[in-house]
């Protein structure tokens, strides 16, 4: 993570990252902002500069617009290689609130997440581990309801 200046925007993270899709890897620029708040609320932006094309996303936290950008990239089949695209990351709620979503935690079947499961949100990922949004979503859920309904 990098933190280039006490003002906003502030760059949270500038490098390049793996961009995949059906056996094409391309590398890519990615830029993490805090662009400041919208009244109470920060405002995070997203940025990945692919080829000529440049996309773009903002939300409440950076997992949020990391979200908003792989719905952007996933009807070209792209898939960003970090740690927040994989479909076993999730963030908590607090790691949102506190954190601004720059981290998320893997979740490991029949395992509760703990600090050591934390991962920073846009650091590199294998491409084996990655997955859709939506793939995501029902691997957090999937997971959710078996460590809910484990005995104690």
């Amino acid at each position: 993570m990098v933190f280039v200046s006490q003002g906003y925007p502030r760059v949270l993270e500038d490098r390049e990252v793996l961009v995949v899709r059906a056996g094409d890897q391309q590398r890519a620029r990615l830029r993490g902002w805090l662009d400041g708040y919208d009244g109470p609320c920060p405002l995070y932006r997203i940025e990945l500069f692919l080829g000529r094309d440049r996309y773009t996303a903002s939300a409440s936290n950076m997992f949020a617009s990391l979200v908003r950008l792989r719905r952007q990239l996933e009807p070209e089949g792209w898939m960003i290689a970090v740690q927040g695209a994989r479909r076993d990351t999730f963030p908590s709620g607090m790691t949102l609130d506190m954190g601004g979503g720059m981290e998320v935690y893997v979740m490991r079947p029949g395992h509760k997440s703990s600090v050591d499961d934390l991962v920073e949100t846009l650091a590199d990922a294998a491409v084996e581990q990655l997955g859709t949004v939506d793939e995501q979503r029902a691997w957090r859920d999937a997971w959710f309801a078996e460590v809910k309904n484990a005995p104690r």
